[in-house]
């Protein structure tokens, strides 16, 4: 295994938060329902989700738990297709899509786009 780039870890993080996002809508959860279920605050949920800040792999393996997701696949960077194939099937679940979410994930999409340009190994 090669050096790890400072976008490899930022596709990681990117990916762990829009995998925990889709999991999360698919189930029909808020934000605020998955806090309250893992006994935490929905703006932890928030924060994973955008990928901000750095969050224990305690709290994402119960998380992981609570929406039956195998904690092992966050780490394993998909493809820059099935990463905004994830982004997309996420929009389809949003009951709440605005202009503000909206920018968020065209934006997600084009920080995506971006970081694999800077990984370039054929992701």
């Amino acid at each position: 295994m090669g050096k790890i780039s400072t976008a490899d870890i930022e596709l990681i993080n990117i990916q762990i938060g829009s995998l925990l996002r889709l999991a999360r809508l698919r189930k029909g959860l808020s934000q605020l329902d998955l806090a309250l279920l893992i006994n935490s605050n929905p703006t932890m949920i928030g924060r994973i989700e955008r990928f901000k800040g750095k969050t224990s792999w305690e709290k994402i393996l119960v998380i992981c738990k609570e929406l039956d997701f195998n904690f092992c696949e966050l780490f394993e960077l998909r493809s820059k297709e099935s990463l905004l194939s994830v982004v997309e099937e996420t929009l389809q679940y949003e009951d709440k899509l605005t202009k503000e979410k909206m920018k968020f994930y065209d934006s997600l999409k084009r920080e995506i786009e971006e970081k694999f340009k800077l990984v370039g190994k054929g992701h």
